[in-house]
């Protein structure tokens, strides 16, 4: 066994790898951390062949999620079991977890390395967002870019364009670069929100470790028009609460991610834009949003 520990959004990661079943994938080479100095630390992972047994759980829920099934179950004693099969239906991981999140043990069930990773990624980031959902923490479903030390946060359903939006940002707007693609982390501390790269980002392979203040969150919505505004209130808690990973049946880490939401709204709050992919919605965004120096 292998002893690894990330440093994610200043969070430290605690991995007991057994590396004769796998190696740490490459996405988080850049978390790797030489120690947990200076760093809070929310979770500690046993990654192996040890089995994960199901024996008196309940089942709480089982659904698709963008092509991939997952299977929930509540623990007699406590806490959560997960399955996380592969696109093509095979059982990739199982993860027993405690009431929080701080202890986590998965047994990998793939064989192939691409459905071995893809068992650990899914495992540590559903244990990553709901024990940090306890420190002010919120894992989002956005594609962020950067500049300066600030961050703008392009939300909306699958499909919607966030990709497409950063591009334009990227393309037509100078000096941005991209902070993460599809699975960055919000962090609110006092009445600072910031903005973190994570291992995780769909796709597009953008793992930096690195973050900067929000300075923006921004809905998108495909209309034959280019047009922003400040979404109300009730608005913004609908594009936050969709935009953020949730388990409604956890009604304890659900209340903090809901907590956070509000901070967020209150500190920074939320514009909606509805947009052509294009040029001119880039520089419309741009315009409205970005902070000036």
């Amino acid at each position: 066994m292998k002893n690894i520990i990330l440093k994610i959004s200043d969070f430290a990661v605690r991995l007991e790898l057994d590396e004769e079943v796998m190696a740490l994938p490459n996405n988080y080479r850049p978390f790797v951390a030489e120690s947990a100095e200076d760093v809070g630390e929310l979770l500690s992972m046993k990654v192996g062949l040890d089995a994960v047994s199901k024996e008196g759980s309940e089942m709480l829920s089982s659904f698709e999620d963008l092509g991939y099934r997952q299977e929930v179950y509540k623990r007699q004693e406590g806490g959560y079991i997960f399955e996380i099969y592969s696109y093509d239906g095979y059982l990739a991981a199982t993860m027993e977890s405690s009431e929080r999140f701080e202890h986590n043990k998965v047994c990998i069930s793939g064989v192939e390395r691409t459905t071995k990773e893809f068992g650990f990624n899914n495992t540590l980031m559903i244990a990553f967002a709901f024990s940090s959902a306890y420190h002010g923490t919120l894992m989002m479903h956005s594609s962020v870019v950067a500049k300066d030390g600030w961050g703008y946060m392009f939300l909306g359903k699958s499909g919607t364009g966030k990709s497409t939006h950063s591009s334009l940002w990227l393309k037509h707007l100078e000096g941005y670069h991209l902070l993460n693609d599809d699975n960055p982390v919000l962090r609110v501390r006092g009445r600072e929100v910031t903005v973190y790269g994570s291992p995780w980002s769909g796709k597009t392979p953008c793992y930096r470790q690195e973050h900067a203040k929000v300075g923006a969150l921004v809905m998108l919505e495909q209309k034959p028009y280019n047009k922003i505004s400040r979404e109300s209130v009730v608005a913004a808690l609908s594009s936050m609460l969709c935009s953020c990973s949730v388990m409604i049946w956890d009604r304890s880490s659900y209340n903090e991610i809901m907590r956070t939401i509000e901070q967020v709204i209150t500190l920074v709050g939320v514009h909606h834009l509805e947009c052509l992919p294009d040029e001119a919605a880039a520089r419309l965004s741009h315009e409205t949003i970005a902070v000036k120096q």
